[in-house]
């Protein structure tokens, strides 16, 4: 199930679950960085690459820190997660790009597989991500994603 970006698998039967190949990108009209395999649960990610705009000579984007009302600093241009629910998934890809530099500890606190990527594409994997690509199928993957 594809949700405006994030993506659930694993849902319904359990008796059919079966790894899906998840692209992972940074944004939608780019390639893809990764692709992982997921039996059952979400991918969600956060960016702070596009939605966005210039007010009053300064560059915003859409993720908005509640602590501030203002734009979250940009430390990561990508927070991606996996987790059991594309809420959850979601919620946490958002706190990371909110969190800042404190994301790791936090999404790695509450055992949230997780891929960060800084404004100067630098990688931090969290423990449970698929750092491997996942090797190549023959079938086309479940659809590439995106952050929404």
């Amino acid at each position: 199930i594809s949700l405006g970006g994030d993506v659930a698998v694993g849902v319904g039967d359990p008796s059919v679950h079966h790894p899906w190949q998840v692209a992972i990108g940074e944004r939608p009209d780019g390639g893809t960085q990764q692709t992982i395999e997921l039996r059952v649960g979400a991918v969600a990610t956060s960016s702070t690459t596009h939605r966005r705009w210039i007010r009053g000579g300064e560059p915003r984007h859409h993720v908005v820190d509640p602590r501030t009302g203002r734009p979250a600093t940009e430390v990561w241009r990508t927070v991606t997660v996996v987790a059991a629910t594309c809420v959850a998934a979601n919620t946490a890809s958002t706190a990371g790009i909110v969190l800042g530099g404190d994301a790791p500890a936090w999404l790695e606190e509450r055992g949230l597989a997780a891929r960060l990527v800084r404004h100067d594409g630098a990688l931090v994997h969290l423990p449970g991500w698929p750092v491997a690509p996942a090797p190549p199928r023959t079938t086309r993957p479940v659809g590439r994603h995106s952050p929404g």
